[in-house]
């Protein structure tokens, strides 16, 4: 499977977050374990480790999943543009952290061919249910850029990174995109330093397939 060695995580937005962790049990056969909520957005997160590689699970990096979806506590009017569109578990976006965070922002933002538009950079937080406060920078712009299947950049700064808290993983078996330009797609991506397996389809979607001890999934 072609994945960037920068690859960080993958964002599932899904309508119900409380019924799609149930979901991933039933399916998967793990439970994601609670991420925390995003305040003044209106979402909150649950997440799973992923692993690649063969099953044996020789090949390891700093990676999760997360599952993105309305958090009940705060107002659901502040949801709507983060998950618009959003009826059942969709692979929305997925994310790079590259080494160089604003040195790849500027030379994006310069580029002529193809276009990089990666938005501005947010600073986030987030208080996992542990009380650790997490800190982090981002690109982001709307609507997604290529649906999504354009990265966006992420930089945790002196926080720890998800992944590395206790929580159990499922095996990223297959992760790609499908565009009905190939070419400029993937010259987007390759400008990035973020090459994932692009198909011919009608439409811009992502797509990953999930295993766990439980059975797999495709989204």
């Amino acid at each position: 499977m072609l994945l960037p060695w920068n690859f960080d995580h993958l964002v599932i937005a899904v309508p119900n977050l409380a019924e799609s962790v149930e979901q991933y049990h039933n399916i998967l056969g793990v439970e994601p374990i609670p991420g925390g909520a995003h305040p003044g957005l209106g979402t909150a997160n649950a997440l799973l480790g992923l692993e690649f590689g063969d099953e044996s699970g020789d090949e390891h990096r700093d990676i999760y999943l997360e599952i993105l979806g309305p958090d009940p506590e705060q107002d659901p009017e502040l949801a709507v543009a983060r998950l618009a569109g959003i009826t059942r578990p969709t692979v929305q976006r997925w994310a790079i952290h590259p080494d160089d965070f604003d040195g790849l922002v500027t030379s994006a933002a310069r580029a002529s061919e193809p276009p990089v538009d990666l938005g501005e950079v947010h600073d986030m937080t987030r208080r996992t249910p542990a009380g650790t406060l997490l800190e982090w920078r981002l690109t982001r712009r709307t609507p997604l850029a290529l649906s999504g299947i354009q990265p966006f950049l992420i930089d945790w700064q002196d926080s720890p990174h998800p992944a590395r808290q206790a929580m159990p993983s499922v095996h990223l078996e297959r992760f790609w995109a499908l565009s009905p330009d190939v070419d400029t797609t993937s010259r987007v991506l390759r400008s990035l330093g973020a090459t994932i397996e692009v198909e011919a389809g009608v439409t811009e979607t992502l797509h990953a397939t999930l295993k766990g001890p439980g059975g797999s999934w495709t989204i």
